[in-house]
């Protein structure tokens, strides 16, 4: 729910887009990129599983093919010959059913890029090769015993379809490739068994896309961004020390590392859990004309995993105070790196039919911050489209006197991001009417 109304959130806010052909004038600063949002659904064939019966023996079971509808949100590259996304899975529709288990195949989160060799343009049909990065969630559900746990695991995918469009409208169809399609499962508390899932999948997806950079009844301002040369400092032409932000976007966090507690107590838990969707909101203030930005944000994400009637939770409620600093800009395109340091409250819960388990820490925790903004008006954009990733390798505490570790990625997928006083400077330079 969180993911469709930020999806809203920043339907409203590109309102003012210009309808136009990607690029009609030349390769300039202002129509390097070109924003989209992608609904569509992902095709998964029928495949097999195996479960433990009661009697104790091991059955084979087939799973349905099913479509998972998809949010994507993306852009255009480099005057159309790349492109780079973040897929957000919507839910799972089972074709069929079988009478022994429900069987969830699904991605949490994909982010991935596509080369077209011949750059996009209006009326004309692209072919375009890709390969992605994917989290994909498997969970087997026994009806005759439910309670088995829901594993994830990281993924390459290769990618390959057709992309065809006008104006803002634009259809994609393609096939998905997936080199390792194993899965080692736990179809009890202590034996695993080899699923085979499938080795590729199909999509078709209806794009909305927009031009974000370029301001309505603002024509002298956009062609003197234009002028920038395609490689320039972030800082170029800065007349104001600094200017205060405010940003919300959506985030999940991923654990790169396994636990000691639960390889040796509940090695059916998935090993490296992935939190809830939650928000990420920042207060800031950027010193044009150094580059640097000084940020307040807060999280509060959570691990859950739960099978064989027992259920672990993670909640996390974390400040993070963090200084990064602008590298180059390309076109617009402007990667950042820093330092942070999260004051963090941790509250882990376990129940289960023995024993319930309740520890509640307060943890400082280093990090590195790191990502891009989409900054084509550089220290005069009032309205900006940021990634942050953050980075905590030393996070971790105890349960029972094994070490429970955090140390994770988190990833603010996009965030909209508003200087209040950018927006007032640019009313005032709207070009006078005719």
């Amino acid at each position: 729910m969180k993911n469709i109304l930020f999806f809203l959130f920043l339907v409203v806010a590109s309102k003012s887009a210009i309808a136009q052909e990607y690029v009609v004038e030349g390769k300039k600063r202002l129509n390097f990129a070109k924003t989209y949002f992608e609904l569509g659904g992902q095709y998964s064939p029928s495949f097999s599983s195996k479960k433990m019966n009661r009697n104790q023996t091991i059955q084979t079971v087939t799973n349905p093919a099913s479509i998972v509808p998809y949010l994507n949100i993306g852009g255009l590259h480099f005057w159309g010959r790349a492109d780079f996304f973040i897929s957000i899975p919507l839910s799972q529709i089972n074709l069929d059913s079988n009478d022994s288990t429900d069987f969830t195949l699904n991605q949490s989160v994909v982010t991935g890029a596509r080369f077209l060799p011949w750059a996009y343009k209006d009326n004309r049909i692209r072919p375009y090769i890709g390969g992605s990065w994917a989290i994909v969630n498997s969970k087997q559900e026994n009806k005759q015993n439910n309670g088995q746990p829901t594993f994830s695991k990281s993924k390459l995918i290769f990618d390959a379809g057709l992309l065809y469009g006008k104006r803002n409208f634009m259809t994609r169809i393609g096939v998905n490739f997936y080199p390792n399609s194993s899965l080692e499962y736990p179809i009890t508390q202590t034996q695993f068994e080899i699923i085979k899932t499938p080795k590729w999948g199909a999509y078709l997806g209806f794009v909305y896309a927009f031009e974000s950079t370029r301001s309505r009844n603002m024509e002298t301002e956009n062609a003197k961004l234009n002028k920038y040369a395609k490689t320039s400092s972030p800082t170029m032409n800065a007349f104001k020390k600094g200017d205060w932000f405010i940003g919300i976007g959506p985030s999940t966090s991923f654990v790169l590392g396994t636990s000691d507690y639960n390889s040796i107590r509940h090695p059916y838990f998935n090993k490296k859990p992935i939190s809830n969707t939650y928000i990420d909101a920042v207060l800031g203030y950027q010193f044009n004309k150094k580059g640097i930005i000084t940020a307040l944000s807060y999280r509060n994400p959570t691990f859950a995993n739960e099978a064989f009637r027992v259920k672990q939770t993670v909640k996390k409620n974390s400040a993070a105070l963090e200084v990064y600093k602008y590298l180059t800009d390309y076109n617009g395109f402007t990667p950042y790196i820093g330092l942070n340091l999260a004051f963090d409250n941790i509250d882990y819960a376990e129940e289960s039919d023995t024993e319930t388990i309740s520890i509640s820490k307060n943890h400082i925790a280093p990090g590195i911050t790191f990502g891009w903004d989409i900054l084509p008006g550089k220290t005069e954009q009032w309205f900006v489209l940021r990634t942050n990733l953050r980075w905590f390798p030393l996070q971790s505490f105890e349960v029972n006197n094994k070490k429970f570790g955090l140390n994770q990625i988190e990833y603010n997928v996009i965030q909209a991001v508003f200087y209040p006083s950018r927006h007032k400077n640019a009313k005032q330079k709207k070009d006078s009417p005719h």
